[in-house]
C-alpha cells in the first residue's frame, strides 16, 4: 500500500478531520457530489430523478462500516431494511449494497449473518415478485473468507444475494468458479487499497485480470444457470471490451449491467445508457460522508480533483 493510500485511510479515520469536512459540506457541494442524499428519502428522491430522467438505476447503500457497537449496527440494519421498502414503494428495483463490517461482522459471523440475511429477506419481500437483491460489498482482505462464506449461505438459505469481487486479487478466478454456477448476481471491480502479497502488480496485468474474470462471467456456463454479471468499473476501454465479449458469446444488453459511483463519470454513464445497456450507481446516502468520498481518492489518485473540485463549486451530479 503507497504512503499516498495510507495517508487517505488515515484520513477517512480521522473524527476531527470528518468533523471539519461535514461543516464545510453545508457551504460546498463535496457531499452532494458523490452522495444521494442525508437520509433515505432524499436518497430515493435522487433515485427516482436518476431513473426517470436517464433510465439509470441505484443500489443504495448506508453509509457506514467497520461498526463494533451494538447499537449503531442496529441502525445500520434498519437503514438498510428502511431502503428497500422506499424503493419499493416508489415503483424502483429493490438494490441495496451493504459493507458486513457495517452490519455485525465486528461483534461475530452469527449476528452478521442474521442481519444480512433480515436485510435480504426484506429486499425479497419488498420486490413484490420482482427480483429484489442484498448486494454485499467486499471489503479488506480480512474479511473476504467471511464475505464469501456468507454469501453461500444466503444463498443456500434461498436469500437473494449477490457479492463483490475484486478483479486485482489473485484468488478471484477460483471465487468466480463457483459462483457462476449459481443463480446470483456478481459485481466485478478492479479493487480498492492493493495488498502486495494477494495481488497481481501494475495496472495493466490488473486490467489483463480484470478481462480475464469478465470472460467467466460471460461464459456459457454462467448464461445457463441463470448469472448476472455486473461490471463495476468507469474504465471506457473495459467496458468497450466487455461489450464486444458479450456480443461474440450471444450475451444481449438486458443480461448484464455496468455499474459505477454515483457522481463519477456522468457523462460515460449517459453514454452507456445510449447505447442501451443497463447502468446502474453505487449511492450512498446518510450524514457520514467523508470517509467514503476520502476514499474514492485513495482508490484512484485521479479522483482528487472531483473532490478539489467541488469543494470550490456548486455543481451537481445529473443537474
Amino acid at each position: 500500500m503507497s504512503i499516498f493510500q495510507r495517508t487517505t485511510i488515515a484520513l477517512a479515520r480521522s473524527p476531527a478531520v470528518g468533523q471539519a469536512m461535514r461543516a464545510m459540506a453545508a457551504r460546498t457541494s463535496l457531499a452532494r457530489r458523490f452522495v444521494g442524499g442525508a437520509d433515505v428519502h432524499e436518497a430515493v428522491r435522487t433515485a427516482v430523478r436518476l431513473r426517470e430522467v436517464h433510465g439509470i438505476r441505484a443500489s443504495l447503500f448506508y453509509l457506514g462500516e467497520y461498526v463494533a457497537d451494538r447499537a449503531a449496527i442496529a441502525h445500520n440494519v434498519d437503514q438498510a431494511i428502511g431502503a428497500c421498502k422506499a424503493l419499493a414503494d416508489a415503483g424502483l428495483d429493490v438494490h441495496v449494497s451493504v459493507d458486513p463490517t457495517a452490519i455485525g461482522y465486528m461483534q461475530g459471523d452469527a449476528l452478521g449473518e442474521d442481519n444480512a440475511r433480515r436485510i435480504g429477506i426484506a429486499a425479497q419481500g419488498a420486490a413484490r415478485g420482482g427480483r429484489g437483491c442484498l448486494m454485499l460489498d467486499m471489503e479488506d482482505s480480512a474479511i473476504r473468507d467471511r464475505t464469501c462464506a456468507l454469501h453461500r449461505h444466503l444463498l443456500e438459505a434461498g436469500v437473494p444475494a449477490g457479492l463483490t469481487l475484486q478483479a486485482r486479487r489473485r484468488r478471484t478466478p477460483e471465487d468466480l468458479a463457483w459462483a457462476i454456477r449459481q443463480r446470483t448476481s456478481l459485481r466485478l471491480v478492479k479493487g480498492a487499497f492493493p495488498e502486495r502479497a494477494l495481488d497481481h502488480a501494475g495496472r495493466a496485468r490488473i486490467d489483463l485480470a480484470y478481462l480475464d474474470a469478465a470472460a467467466i462471467m460471460l461464459s456459457r456456463e454462467a448464461r445457463d444457470s441463470g448469472f448476472y454479471p455486473v461490471f463495476g468499473t468507469h474504465d471506457d476501454r473495459l467496458a468497450g471490451a466487455i461489450i464486444d465479449l458479450a456480443r461474440e458469446r450471444g450475451w444481449s444488453p438486458a443480461d448484464f449491467e455496468f455499474e459505477m459511483l454515483y457522481g463519477v463519470r456522468p457523462d460515460w454513464q449517459l453514454a452507456l445508457r445510449g447505447l442501451g445497456y443497463n447502468v446502474r450507481v453505487y449511492l450512498p446516502f446518510g450524514a457520514d460522508w467523508w470517509p467514503y468520498a476520502i476514499r474514492r481518492v485513495g482508490e484512484n489518485p485521479r479522483n482528487a480533483w472531483l473532490l478539489a473540485r467541488s469543494l470550490t463549486s456548486d455543481g451537481r451530479y445529473f443537474g
